[in-house]
């Protein structure tokens, strides 16, 4: 009896092929893709070519059972080849890669996935020991989504207070600065950076792919025409879609752009973010999550059929989601609403308390968002963790994990905003019903309370756990009735409330 390869659900299966002649431009002159089938339903999956004399074809399945694929392409040594695999149940901790469950997100497998996301633009690149202790931060404070950019980054800052200039090992393109050729890809640059999604799928942590940006000092974002942008996304397409914990951000501040005379400008047309929101949506076998970043003050994205959620970049984190979830009907993640820091530039100079508090808002109003630091330390103005990654040093890492924790510990997606406990500046209120209550107090308010069952006579009961949300503890655990418990919940600062109704 024949054993076929076995392949875990939402593993990644590959194929690697090897050509027995040159080309000129492999990228350009060989294309090779196979269809997937199981039972009756298919999948296509485009190959890529990898250096020396191979290439390779990555599919993740998302049923159990026996895959049949065939391969076609324009060489004959892979046409028509064929074979099968097995893919088997996914082991502890494959939840499959996040979809969008309304406004809210599940894994495939119908898992709540709460996201608590930071940043670390430019970490992929770092030497190895950085890339480990940055590794180690992410998941000692339980950061699930990274936000990472695949081309290098440059940034000198509005006050020269930052500077952004490390040069990767090795470029994504050939040639050289400002003199590369967008047809040839590096696949160094590649592996490395898929070794790094790989990294992080390890630890359960969605990868967040930037895949465009404006600061740039070598000629990547300025030079490449739109043909370019395809050739170069469906190549992405090809090497990363089989990772289940890959996301798609076409681009950090998209609008960023300039006028003729190289004057700084907002605008949504330095490039066809459409056509490459939908080549994306169109290729990507396995429909992975879809936004685009805008600056605070311009542009948000309009809705699209290629937008899974929204990403924003914008301080207020209570009352613009609640704006934005009605906009859209979809998820919202406000992915950079201000970094904890000690920089001049106001975008990188938070406090930890209002960097917890903007996070805590974020909840509040049913919606998400990502952290991020931007410390200098003794001095040093280019090794900061939101671009190189490293060791969280700030107050709200570890109180935003806290915070995690007890969301999860609630039925979140079922909730809604209680209006009757939030007056939007000192607490705020989640409800499900009457079952169970959500409570977050931000200022003292003496002389008030929480309100909270049916009024209808009857006098419900419940347990309730209370929080320290800035100590990070569990302060006491009680049981109260409705009118009664209203006086025995007061709002007192940086505390959390949990409510469950007795049945």
């Amino acid at each position: 009896m024949e054993f076929l390869q076995q392949v875990e659900q939402w593993g990644v299966f590959e194929i690697e092929l090897h050509a027995s002649k040159n080309f000129e431009n492999p990228f350009r002159d060989v294309w090779v893709q196979a269809t997937f089938k199981i039972g009756n339903e298919y999948k296509r999956a485009n190959g890529f070519y990898d250096g020396g004399n191979v290439w390779r074809i990555r599919f993740m399945p998302e049923k159990i059972g026996s895959y049949h694929f065939q391969l076609e392409s324009n060489i004959s040594d892979f046409q028509s080849l064929e074979g099968d695999f097995l893919s088997v149940p996914p082991s502890e901790g494959n939840h499959g890669p996040v979809q969008v469950n309304g406004i809210h997100f599940n894994y495939a497998d119908g898992t709540p996935f709460f996201v608590m996301g930071t940043t670390a633009y430019a970490w992929t690149y770092r030497p190895e020991e950085v890339r480990n202790r940055t590794l180690d931060s992410f998941a000692k404070y339980g950061f699930n989504k990274i936000r990472m950019l695949f081309f290098p980054k440059f940034y000198g800052g509005m006050h020269n207070d930052v500077k952004i200039d490390y040069d990767p090992p090795v470029f994504p393109f050939a040639g050289s600065p400002n003199n590369f050729d967008f047809k040839t890809f590096v696949p160094e640059y590649f592996r490395n950076y898929e070794d790094r999604v790989k990294d992080l799928m390890r630890l359960g942590i969605e990868a967040d792919v930037i895949l465009f940006h404006p600061y740039d000092k070598w000629g990547i974002d300025s030079s490449m025409r739109q043909a370019d942008d395809l050739f170069y996304v469906n190549y992405m397409i090809a090497r990363l879609s089989a990772y289940r914990n890959v996301w798609w951000s076409l681009a950090n501040e998209f609008d960023i752009s300039s006028t003729p005379e190289g004057l700084f400008c907002a605008s949504m047309d330095r490039k066809d973010w459409d056509l490459i929101g939908a080549t994306i949506k169109a290729n990507d076998p396995h429909g992975h999550l879809i936004s685009v970043h805008n600056l605070p003050m311009r542009f948000i994205y309009p809705d699209r059929d290629w937008l899974s959620h929204v990403s924003i970049q914008h301080p207020d984190t209570y009352n613009f989601l609640l704006e934005l979830k009605q906009q859209y009907n979809k998820p919202v993640v406000n992915d950079e609403y201000q970094y904890e820091g000690n920089t001049k530039d106001e975008w990188g100079n938070s406090d930890g308390e209002t960097t917890l508090f903007r996070h805590w808002l974020s909840a509040m109003a049913g919606a998400y968002a990502s952290h991020g630091e931007v410390f200098k330390i003794d001095g040093n103005e280019t090794d900061l963790f939101w671009s190189y990654g490293g060791t969280f040093i700030g107050e709200s890492a570890p109180r935003l994990k806290f915070m995690k924790e007890i969301i999860e510990s609630t039925p979140y997606q079922e909730m809604e905003r209680d209006w009757a406990n939030t007056d939007g500046h000192h607490y705020f209120a989640l409800n499900k019903g009457i079952d169970e209550y959500l409570f977050f107090c931000r200022y003292d308010l003496p002389g008030k309370g929480f309100w909270f069952g049916s009024y209808d006579g009857h006098r419900q009961e419940y347990d309730v756990s209370v929080y320290d949300a800035w100590n990070c503890v569990e302060r006491e655990t009680l049981t109260v009735k409705e009118l009664e418990g209203n006086h025995l919940l007061p709002i007192k600062a940086w505390t959390v409330y949990k409510l469950k109704r007795r049945k």
